[in-house]
């Protein structure tokens, strides 16, 4: 399907985030999440959307990439080889309790989680301030408390976010 404009989307991807280098200037890539994989991509998109900024998806899908590539290692692969095997090995688990920290996982909070290091520098990358995550949680269907998804019927039907309703030109064909 291709769309005549772009529709507001609930997560940026890694691997395909495009937009001007301003936006790194001011939500920079946190360098303490070396070795992490899963939970980068939801908290990139937390930190943004707090910063004020809008995640659009494209018009159409332009690139992807193959995950089954038995021949060559994937990045979470290489440092297996020297942990452990597993989607999560132990420094990664290490890590990732630095970004269920910043979303509010009530398990990861700042008196639960050792080392103490982890919260190296915790505020310059961390949420913005102009609009708040619990907000952008609940638009994404996300219930840190509880583990649980909500139905997201504004993404999955094509109709704007909650809130956002005044942007519903752009979901006209």
């Amino acid at each position: 399907v291709k769309l005549k404009k772009p529709r507001f989307a609930p997560f940026v991807a890694a691997g395909y985030l495009v937009a001007h280098s301003d936006l790194l200037k001011e939500v920079p890539f946190d360098p303490f999440l070396g070795y992490i994989f899963m939970g980068e991509e939801i908290l990139m998109s937390a930190r943004l959307w707090t910063s004020g900024y809008d995640i659009f998806s494209p018009t159409v899908s332009l690139t992807g990439h193959h995950y089954v590539r038995n021949h060559k290692p994937k990045f979470w692969e290489s440092i297996h080889r020297t942990f452990s095997f597993g989607v999560h090995n132990p420094l990664q688990m290490l890590v990732l309790n630095r970004v269920k920290y910043q979303l509010g996982y009530p398990e990861s909070a700042r008196d639960m989680i050792k080392p103490k290091s982890l919260f190296s520098a915790i505020e310059q990358y961390s949420m913005g301030t102009s609009r708040p995550l619990d907000e952008y949680l609940r638009i994404v269907g996300l219930d840190m408390n509880t583990k649980e998804v909500r139905f997201t019927k504004w993404c999955e039907t094509g109709t704007p976010p909650p809130g956002f309703e005044k942007y519903r030109g752009l979901y006209d064909t």
